[in-house]
């Protein structure tokens, strides 16, 4: 609450410089559905079975792709990139499998997980994406990244004059940039207003106002009063 678990995560965080992290995806099927779930989530939620059992899903086809900040944050933002684009171009692999197959696909995603998710699916054709849920996610990689409590130090040394140039390198992983071709028929999506990872005012609303201007079937968007980024995970998994 009001950051404090962001800021004791991070300092404990703090000397770690790559974590244990695999980053192609752990994939159980539940059922004969003709649904994929992408889920892009952070490592607390694959080793804490409370949390994962309250996000993940269990039904379908789930594939739960592993995101650690630590290792995709770079001092370099081109390598930044270059990092994301191996779980992307692998999860886009799949989802045109499925989409041959005519499946009914689904995106997850919690923090940084969200850049992946989000431009996953705006490259799925209209109609084909049943549910998409975000779990404190921002606008823009970027700019998110340049002020975060836990990757500003590193963001701020790239080399970069400034944020604008930060954010061009990066943009392609911007969630608010494929919003407007998400055609999904529910959104649910989870922020917290003292989020210092992903900051809230302004990223966080800034996403929170363009999921809001979907048009979605269905739409339960929340913003957790006085919960930071940490807490709003474990508020998400308990609903």
């Amino acid at each position: 609450m009001f950051g404090i678990l962001d800021r004791l995560y991070v300092r404990k965080k703090r000397e770690i410089t790559h974590e244990d992290v695999e980053w192609t995806p752990q994939i159980t099927t539940y059922d004969d559905s003709n649904e994929s779930w992408y889920c892009f989530v952070p490592k607390i939620v694959m080793r804490n079975d409370r949390i994962k059992e309250g996000l993940l899903p269990k039904k379908g086809k789930v594939l739960a792709y592993t995101t650690s900040y630590i290792n995709l944050v770079t001092f370099s933002a081109v390598r930044t990139r270059d990092n994301l684009m191996a779980p992307y171009d692998d999860a886009m692999f799949r989802i045109n499998e499925d989409l041959c197959q005519g499946r009914k696909l689904n995106f997850l995603s919690v923090s940084i997980g969200n850049v992946l998710s989000f431009r996953c699916a705006g490259n799925v054709p209209p109609g084909r994406v049943a549910n998409l849920v975000s779990i404190v996610g921002g606008s823009h990689l970027g700019y998110a990244a340049w002020d975060s409590v836990a990757t500003s130090r590193i963001a701020q040394n790239f080399g970069c004059k400034n944020v604008e140039e930060y954010e061009e390198i990066l943009n392609d992983f911007a969630p608010i940039k494929h919003c407007e071709n998400i055609d999904a028929e529910r959104v649910y999506a989870r922020f917290g207003s003292s989020d210092l990872m992903i900051r809230y005012k302004p990223h966080g609303r800034k996403l929170e106002s363009a999921l809001t201007s979907m048009k979605a079937i269905h739409k339960d968007i929340k913003t957790y009063l006085w919960a930071d980024h940490s807490s709003a995970i474990l508020r998400a998994s308990r609903e």
